[in-house]
């Protein structure tokens, strides 16, 4: 574990994802959906640390208090979870101490641009924005759209081939970075991972993560081009809600901002927009 000072921020960073699960997790409790991101992917690298090597954990403390969270899992973006300028800065300059390259930025659009545009200063580098997103949060039950042939269940083992090339395709549309194995027998053996269901075929699907300070964020939603327009992934994403606040959790999910269909696909299941995340490149010119 490492340590480093900024203003009255300290900043320190450990490679032991047991280490930082303890240090970060009244901050995870204290403001969950802040933190999904960096507790659903610790979850994962707990869970799979071999896919994750290279995975750095940071946290910030003022007055002796953990305020905020940060991570480095290449080839992911480096992932702001503030947006506290101050802190984000304090973040930057750790990273310029330890000499780590960083070459994309995650998280909060706040502290995201905070971060780039310190690292950008000091080496001189260019801010691209590559994608914009939208947190949506769920308030109240989903609206279930109508007339929608199937039903969810759990993944099973034989559906995994095809759930891998979906998710291959997933991340080719979105251009997502992930790791180079998907945990997806994990999530099917745990029943994380649904589909929807059509005369004995899977037709779309989605994931729900195991919660963390009572938040369950949905991703991996994905339809195949041959079974869209028919409101599957809608289908998908209400029923896969459902029950998830069923089981007491609250739903987070991230949209492309840049995809008008999505979003409204998800504003008529019921989600709304609290805030406003990105992922940026930067360049180095020198």
């Amino acid at each position: 574990m490492q340590r480093g000072t900024t203003k009255g921020i300290t900043v320190a960073r450990t490679t032991a994802g047991r280490d930082f699960q303890q240090v970060s997790a009244p901050r995870v409790a204290a403001a969950p959906v802040i933190h999904s991101v960096v507790a659903t992917t610790l979850a994962h690298a707990l869970e799979s640390p071999a896919d994750y090597p290279d995975a750095r954990w940071y946290w910030a403390k003022r007055d002796g208090r953990v305020t905020a969270l940060a991570m480095h899992t290449p080839p992911r973006p480096f992932h702001v979870a503030t947006v506290d300028t101050h802190v984000a800065r304090a973040f930057a300059r750790r990273v310029l101490t330890d000499g780590l390259q960083v070459e994309r930025i995650g998280g909060l659009v706040t502290g995201a641009l905070a971060f780039a545009e310190t690292l950008a200063f000091e080496t001189g580098g260019h801010i691209r924005v590559v994608r914009r997103e939208g947190m949506h949060d769920l308030p109240r039950p989903p609206r279930h759209p109508e007339g929608v042939p199937g039903e969810l269940r759990p993944a099973r083992e034989s559906d995994i081939p095809l759930l891998d090339a979906w998710a291959r395709a997933y991340l080719d549309e979105t251009g997502t970075d992930a790791p180079p194995r998907f945990p997806l027998q994990q999530w099917v053996a745990r029943g994380d991972m649904q589909v929807w269901d059509v005369a004995g075929g899977a037709v779309s699907m989605a994931h729900a993560s195991r919660p963390h300070g009572g938040v369950s964020r949905i991703s991996w939603v994905y339809t195949p081009p041959e079974e869209r327009g028919q409101g599957y992934a809608a289908a998908t994403v209400a029923a896969v809600s459902a029950r998830q606040r069923r089981a007491g959790h609250r739903c987070l999910l991230y949209t492309d901002l840049d995809s008008p269909a999505s979003n409204r696909l998800y504003q008529r299941v019921g989600y709304r927009r609290v805030g406003d995340s990105c992922v940026l490149s930067l360049t180095r010119v020198r």
